[in-house]
């Protein structure tokens, strides 16, 4: 099975490196207008979409950024040194501070929310493009982007404003989302690794709080997408869960239990993996569900994006056994078969049986394959 899982691996790896990254350097940036295209068809054609998203830059800023240091490449490079330079001229509010959403095509702002899981995707891709490319140059922007987390985003209850006007009014409304902090703990997890400060430990210990307290349903060892001000399920789309963001928090919660010295996270996110491996693997087609009822755990939309499987398989590495080499065996097949081609695009949505919804691409998809990449390399070389 380990030799299968390697082989697997290592195509996956040589297609994403060689051939989805070099389509990415060819047909991603705007040569005319600058800055990242939102989505590209097969053959590298733009899609209609007409503004620029940060969060995109972000994401893209981490993939560019790493791979430049996984092989050398000096393309690589000059494609990092692109996204930030853009990313800092362009969607900084030299104003009021802070990172607009989105801009127009041809970098005007255009959507002035303040969005925290934009921000943390920047912060995510500032704090790689340190380490591998321009640490002199990343910093100031990183300690800026923590200011505004920590001075604009928090709230007395210890959760972070999902959304603020341009002058930082929070415009959330009711609802309290989990997927913007969690990828806000992604971002802080990487700001302690990198940084010598008790004050980052404190941001990921309280953002585990945060999860433990109100995202988490510890009867049902599900963790709520949705909520209310007070915590409680949003009444309109609070029996929303997904299985791909419950992946995605096991593999967090082994790299917090590390960060924290707190072993006993990784029982818990084993014990998740394993209950969202139950609702959330589709057993008659194979593959991972979109959404899932959180009150019967029923099918809500059984069509299959490309990123919850690659979350899974990240999961899967962290936590090893005979059934879960057995999961990951079939995920890097369903990868390898069903999304990822051999010239490198990809399939990014199917239906339940494995009709394809689309042949759109969305380019922030890199960010996830990229992230998969890394985690079996780990897993291979352990």
């Amino acid at each position: 099975m380990n030799s299968s899982i390697t082989k697997l691996s290592n195509d996956f790896f040589r297609t994403f490196t060689d051939k989805t990254l070099l389509f990415l350097l060819e047909y991603g940036w705007d040569i005319e207008y600058g800055g990242l295209c939102e989505t590209l068809d097969g053959q590298g054609k733009n899609g209609p979409e007409d503004f620029r998203r940060v969060m995109v830059h972000g994401r893209q800023l981490f993939v560019f950024s790493r791979w430049t240091q996984v092989t050398g490449d000096k393309t690589f490079e000059r494609m990092a040194d692109n996204i930030f330079e853009y990313l800092t001229d362009i969607f900084w509010d030299v104003d009021c501070e802070g990172w607009y959403s989105r801009v127009t095509i041809d970098g005007k702002p255009l959507d002035f929310t303040k969005d925290l899981y934009a921000h943390a995707f920047v912060l995510f891709g500032l704090l790689h493009y340190a380490e591998y490319i321009n640490k002199k140059k990343a910093k100031p922007w990183i300690q800026k982007t923590i200011t505004v987390l920590q001075e604009r985003f928090t709230r007395p209850d210890g959760s972070y404003k999902e959304k603020m006007n341009r002058y930082f009014s929070d415009v959330t409304g009711n609802q309290r989302s989990q997927n913007p902090h969690m990828h806000l703990l992604e971002a802080a997890l990487a700001l302690s690794n990198r940084c010598e400060s008790s004050q980052y430990k404190s941001l990921v210990a309280s953002l585990l709080k945060l999860f433990n307290d109100k995202f988490l349903d510890k009867r049902k060892l599900v963790i709520r997408e949705y909520l209310d001000r007070n915590f409680y399920p949003d009444k309109e789309i609070g029996h929303i869960i997904e299985p791909g963001h419950h992946y995605e928090w096991a593999w967090l919660l082994d790299w917090t239990a590390e960060t924290l010295d707190q072993p006993q996270l990784k029982d818990l996110g084993a014990r998740i993996l394993s209950r969202s491996l139950e609702f959330g693997w589709d057993l008659e087609f194979d593959g991972i569900f979109d959404q899932i009822n959180l009150t019967d755990v029923s099918i809500l939309k059984s069509s299959k994006r490309l990123w919850p499987v690659l979350e899974l398989i990240k999961a899967l590495c962290v936590y090893p056994s005979d059934r879960n080499f057995i999961y990951l065996n079939n995920c890097l097949k369903i990868v390898l078969e069903r999304y990822l081609k051999k010239t490198g695009t990809w399939i990014e949505h199917y239906t339940q049986d494995w009709q394809m919804v689309s042949d759109k691409m969305p380019v922030s998809s890199a960010y996830h394959l990229g992230m998969a990449c890394l985690e079996l390399d780990k897993f291979n070389d352990s």
